[in-house]
């Protein structure tokens, strides 16, 4: 399977459905295992995030988020930046990057068409060659906001799980192989992630600037500013005021966010607990799939326009499955699934104890060089290979490696799965890079040189993020709290007799 995801002769997603002929076939799992897989608490979790995502859109919810941030945070060139930076990556964190990118590039050529405009008003009188040197400006400009829109995207989706497909990965693979875990939960994530995702952001903002804004001019005469703020505001005046739509949809987001965070906060004791004190075990566990399904099905409840009701055409709910239905990616659905049964059949045949026996001969690495290089390959082969792809393949490994060299597995696991996410340099590694290539403003160089950059500073920024805020949140220093009751026993220092499935 890996190999077929790697070269493709058939599409990744029907290479997802290998496991289900195939381990029946070999004695490996029945029939019915295996397609439990393919329907996991984080799949409903994955399809009632988008069911959220698809109703921010459908209401254009999300343009005047990014509107309204643009407006507010200035003109200039490095702040009109950052504007594009801190809208994109929070956008990101709930919807698709791809979806984000392609909503905000629009915007940015927008406001470029009109300074370029501007400028050659502006500049009648000017010789040829100096409005040749005006326009390499405003190209490198444009290609910077370009870029920098795209280095937001890829990392604003590490910041939730829910914000790309590997972090999704990790959740359903730490469900499946330690069932009784309760250490990465939706406020868990957010805590340790969404300040190494700032960082790589503000990282970005640095970079681009210093890469390109000294060719530009940093700053914008005042015609220049005026002409800024009338495109942000005439973008913005032709969504009209808020709609009871908009408002509805603004207002379960926050209310999903809210219960995300606080049903098994860990500082406190969570909603979920408090409505029933079994709600955090295993037998009795409320998961994130729970009120993430609650608040799509109030999106298909909850009617768009209410006032309409008592007419002959009724009101459409807020979210509409003909909508739902179009965006539903079945593919990536079924590659989490694939990923899934891959790992489950791993353990049933006995491969993972294979794996770790193995992986015992490179113990004598520190764990620091081990991050190290799984990060830096990992980052290599995510431009190239989807993040999902990468993930599926790697995360089974990796959980032997930490079990050989018993560290606990998240320290492994964690940088590797955001790492997966950091994809810069080519056009075809993400979404995002592909959108703002297609626009024609750049060539593959231009995104490989701050690519380079971003990548090796990024996994940088992971190890330092692991090995500190990751060491206090789950306690990855330390691998008596999981390996005493659930991982392993060695019957002597290279062999691994035992595997129980309990927690950390």
């Amino acid at each position: 399977m890996a190999v077929y995801w790697i070269l493709e002769p058939v599409h990744i997603t029907v290479t997802a459905l290998m496991p289900v002929f195939l381990m029946p076939l070999f004695g490996i799992l029945d029939a019915s295992e295996v397609c439990s897989n393919y329907m996991k608490e984080i799949l409903m979790m994955f399809v009632g995030g988008l069911a959220v995502a698809v109703a921010v859109e459908h209401c254009g919810l999300h343009e005047r988020i990014a509107l309204k941030v643009l407006k507010h945070i200035g003109s200039d060139a490095k702040w009109l930046m950052l504007g594009f930076m801190l809208t994109t990556m929070f956008l990101s964190m709930w919807i698709s990057n791809t979806a984000t990118t392609a909503m905000m590039v629009p915007i940015v050529d927008a406001i470029m068409s009109e300074l370029r405009t501007s400028n050659q008003r502006a500049h009648l009188t000017t010789s040829t060659d100096d409005l040749v040197l005006i326009d390499k400006n405003y190209d490198k400009l444009h290609m910077a906001l370009l870029l920098s829109i795209a280095y937001s995207a890829n990392c604003g989706g590490t910041g939730t799980i829910t914000g790309t497909s590997p972090n999704m990965i990790l959740k359903g693979f730490i469900e499946e192989m330690y069932p009784e875990t309760t250490e990465v939960t939706f406020a868990s994530w957010m805590l340790y992630n969404i300040p190494g995702m700032i960082a790589c952001v503000f990282v970005g903002w640095l970079l681009l600037q210093l890469l390109y804004l000294p060719s530009c001019k940093s700053k914008q005469d005042d015609e220049e500013n005026k002409n800024i703020k009338r495109v942000i505001s005439s973008r913005l005046d032709a969504l009209g005021s808020m709609t009871f739509h908009e408002a509805a949809v603004f207002f379960l987001f926050l209310l999903l966010v809210f219960l995300w965070i606080f049903r098994e906060p860990k500082f406190m004791k969570g909603w979920a607990e408090r409505i029933s004190p079994l709600a955090i075990t295993q037998q009795h566990r409320i998961g994130d799939a729970v009120p993430v399904i609650a608040i799509m099905f109030l999106l298909f409840l909850i009617p768009a326009e209410p006032w309409r009701l008592g007419t002959v055409e009724g009101s459409p709910p807020l979210l509409q499955w003909s909508a739902m239905q179009r965006r539903l990616p079945w593919g990536l659905f079924i590659l989490l699934g694939g990923g899934f049964a891959l790992a489950h059949g791993a353990k049933a045949s006995g491969l993972s104890n294979w794996l770790g026996e193995q992986m015992i001969q490179f113990s004598f690495l520190p764990p620091l060089a081990v991050q190290s290089i799984l990060c830096v390959l990992t980052a290599a082969l995510t431009e190239v290979m989807s993040n999902s792809t990468v993930a599926t393949i790697f995360l089974p490994i990796i959980n032997q490696m930490a079990i050989a060299f018993h560290v606990h597995p998240l320290y492994l696991m964690l940088p590797v799965t955001i790492t997966c996410s950091y994809a810069f340099m080519l056009p075809v590694a993400t979404g995002p890079n592909a959108i703002v290539f297609d626009t024609g403003c750049m060539r593959v160089v231009d995104m490989i040189k701050p690519g380079i950059f971003m990548n090796i500073i990024c996994c940088f920024i992971q190890l330092i993020m692991v090995n500190s805020l990751g060491v206090a949140l789950f306690n990855l220093k330390d691998p008596t709290n999981w390996s005493n009751s659930t991982q392993l026993l060695y019957q002597n220092e290279s062999t691994i007799v035992n595997y129980n499935k309990t927690s950390f």
